[in-house]
């Protein structure tokens, strides 16, 4: 009775209360998708509050927390207050219409994930009595609902229950790179072994969950078993190893491996991927953070010198040395160098990769069925001056709908192909399905390989003015605005001269009916002989 009379003094307008709890939860979800290694199956990805269409751009699971901080805009501010008041009523009295309104404010809001920090500051300065009612609630919130926003809510209130009861069940959600970085820092509160059980998360995880949970688990206190797997794995992940190269080579003492005599060839192998990620600085900090840079790649070349290199090593070397050879302007890391030791490396790197005759191997990688052993065939191929016009017209013909197959051809095509290719693509592409008329549709999904096909085909003919009229105007009448902005920038390059009349009339009607306005700004100064933004 006191509360209602609250409500009404306050003006509060009760709401319907929500039956949020369910057995059908994100929790039992995961569960059911554990595979023998004890990792999550792909099939678990998908959770079951996904609302995804085709056209939409889904980000990788855990990459929105990644990229967003805290949000301290006066809204937020507001939430977090209406936040922590409904906290505290059901700390004090499991009050149900706070319990409801908690669930609703939590899963109505899709940014609601950038005040969590904030509110669980608020949450420590208010003291609330856990039992018998918020720990209650808050394991209901991780294990018992269907919506991601109300599992972080809850496994981020349990972090701070000091309750160990549901530590099984949160090591479990952290499988999920969605909720790794949630259920990291509650095991920081709750875990009696915490580096053990996070390095056991991070063998499990291979996103940007694991990203963020290697991060932190490096700043502990590591045993070497935890070393050597940074170096020989923790780098390893589905996004980008440059984000994990420089935290795997320091923290697990990459060169002083290297030191040694000898190294086995799994060490060998995994030193060449981190070399190359942090030769690749830009998403992350690499060889400039990296003091031992230049002894770890005299290493590398070192124990290079005992092996029997493959072409995935005549890469990584070649890769080296095109580090090597830039110049102290392009690459202010070289400065660090003594030039001695760095001439030295070029005349070893020189001596391996001329150490013999690559072609036959690159031949075998080319016919190759395995993804990665072909590409790395193509890779050598290119640094061998290697044609591979009648490999990648091959590899097209046997599937016509393969993407990268149609960006290979029209990246190693030579004048005398262009009509054999514009035939092919005629005849094989799905033209009336890619040509079903103006959507602004991103093009992701089912139809992505049809779709990037076609972009490639259309960037080709740029070159050629008046060839493959047909597959501009599919181009033109594209659903994919990607297409269509790609169709008219051939169009910009071709000059009006070059179009038909069939071409004209396509793009005046198109500026009628086009649904980006973007696109259509572009397609008005195309007309109007204005360059393109």
């Amino acid at each position: 009775m006191i509360d209602w009379i609250k409500k009404i003094l306050n003006n509060e307008e009760s709401k319907e209360i929500l039956e949020w709890e369910t057995d059908d939860s994100i929790l039992v979800h995961l569960k059911r998708n554990i595979s023998k290694d004890g990792s999550l199956n792909e099939s678990a990805d998908k959770l079951p509050d996904e609302k995804k269409t085709d056209d939409e751009i889904k980000f990788a699971p855990g990459l929105m927390d990644a990229m967003f901080g805290a949000d301290e805009s006066e809204e937020s501010k507001s939430r977090i207050k209406q936040l922590v008041n409904l906290i505290k009523r059901i700390a004090k009295n499991g009050e149900s219409q706070s319990k409801s309104d908690f669930y609703r404010q939590i899963t109505e809001n899709e940014n609601v994930i950038g005040i969590i920090d904030e509110f669980l500051q608020s949450l420590v300065q208010n003291s609330l009595s856990i039992e018998p009612y918020l720990f209650d609630y808050a394991y209901k919130l991780a294990t018992k609902t269907s919506n991601r926003n109300s599992v972080k809510f809850g496994i981020a209130i349990l972090g701070l229950c000091q309750n160990k009861k549901p530590i099984n069940d949160i090591k479990i959600l952290g499988l999920h790179d969605e909720f790794t970085v949630f259920s990291t820092i509650a095991l920081s509160n709750l875990s009696n072994n915490l580096v053990t059980d996070l390095w056991e998360l991070a063998k499990r995880v291979d996103g940007w969950g694991k990203i963020q949970l290697v991060d932190r688990l490096a700043e502990m206190e590591l045993n070497n078993d935890i070393r050597d797997w940074l170096v020989l794995d923790g780098y390893k992940n589905n996004i980008m190893y440059e984000y994990l190269a420089l935290t795997c080579a320091k923290n697990g003492m990459l060169n002083e491996k290297l030191k040694t005599e000898k190294i086995d060839d799994k060490l060998y192998s995994s030193t060449g991927d981190i070399i190359i990620a942090l030769m690749d600085e830009g998403p992350a900090i690499g060889m400039s953070g990296y003091d031992e840079s230049s002894e770890t790649i005299e290493n590398f070349i070192r124990h290079s010198k005992t092996r029997n290199l493959n072409i995935s090593n005549y890469i990584t070397l070649h890769r080296i040395k095109d580090y090597l050879e830039e110049s102290p302007e392009e690459n202010e890391t070289l400065n660090n160098w003594n030039q001695n030791d760095l001439s030295n490396c070029l005349i070893d790197i020189n001596e391996l990769l001329n150490s013999k005759d690559w072609t036959n191997e690159v031949k075998i990688a080319l016919n190759s069925s395995d993804n990665i052993e072909y590409w790395n065939g193509k890779q050598a191929a290119e640094k061998l001056g290697i044609d591979l016009w009648d490999t990648v017209w091959g590899k097209l013909q046997q599937n016509p709908l393969d993407s990268s197959s149609w960006y290979d051809v029209t990246a190693n095509a030579k004048e005398n192909n262009v009509e054999e290719i514009i035939d092919f693509a005629i005849n094989n592409l799905p033209l009336e399905f890619l040509g079903s008329g103006p959507k602004d549709s991103s093009g992701i999904g089912d139809d992505y390989q049809k779709h990037s096909s076609l972009d490639s085909i259309i960037t080709f003919l740029e070159n050629y003015p008046k060839k493959g009229e047909k597959l501009i105007l599919v181009g033109l009448d594209s659903p994919v605005t990607r297409n269509r902005n790609m169709a008219i920038r051939v169009l910009d390059n071709w000059k009006v001269e070059n179009w038909s009349n069939e071409i004209t009339e396509k793009v005046n009607i198109l500026k009628g009916i086009e649904p980006n306005e973007d696109t259509k700004k572009n397609i008005e100064r195309l007309l109007n002989g204005q360059e393109l933004e």
